[in-house]
């Protein structure tokens, strides 16, 4: 069984990369598709763990991991994706075809550092085009919510754009970034200052 690796906490470099594309897959040299395969998998137990130990995470990008390349993994446990299917999924590549013009706002989580929690602005539903791990073209149409803001999360990572960027306060005076712990003391006034939290339809 491959090793989880550890996740990188803010602060480190590599979270602030802008990754390379992977390309087409049968265009790899054999000593980098393995390569790729290795740190897939890497990737997909480094998630599958930090769930497991954390109780929260439905997906993690490369540079999260320090594998500077265009690359998602992601389960949403029990929950479909659009296109069918469940379980671990690799994102090769992925782009953003569509995003709507409402938006929503909601507390924001993170692997790199899931001591905090940060309030952010994001599009309500977006599209999205990938290559799956077998390098089959995929693309999802007008995603929901929940899958939407974890797409936008997630595609930041592969530009070095963190949550905290997009940070944005409810009001004057009051704080875009506060402690998981404090969330967890005083759930009802944090939660009033959004339009969503995570978990939600």
């Amino acid at each position: 069984m491959t090793a989880a690796a550890p996740v990188l906490e803010l602060g480190h470099p590599a979270l602030r990369a802008v990754c390379a594309p992977v390309g087409p897959l049968d265009a790899l040299a054999a000593s980098e598709r393995a390569q790729l395969d290795a740190d897939a998998v890497r990737l997909q137990a480094t998630l599958a763990t930090f769930r497991a130990a954390r109780g929260f995470g439905r997906a993690i990008a490369a540079p999260q991991i320090g594998v500077l390349r265009r690359m998602v993994a992601m389960d949403l446990g029990v929950a479909a994706y659009p296109d069918g299917g469940r379980g671990p999924l690799l994102l090769i590549d992925p782009e953003l075809t569509w995003q709507s013009v409402e938006t929503f706002t909601l507390w924001d989580d993170c692997m790199s550092f899931p001591w905090l929690l940060v309030r952010v602005r994001r599009h309500a539903s977006v599209s999205l085009r990938f290559r799956d791990g077998d390098g089959v073209e995929r693309a999802w149409e007008r995603v929901p919510r929940a899958l939407a803001e974890l797409l936008q999360h997630e595609l930041d990572h592969l530009d070095g754009v963190l949550a905290l960027d997009r940070a944005e306060p409810f009001a004057p005076g009051l704080d875009a970034v506060i402690a998981r712990s404090a969330f967890d003391a005083d759930r009802a006034r944090f939660r009033a200052q959004v339009d969503y939290a995570i978990g939600e339809r």
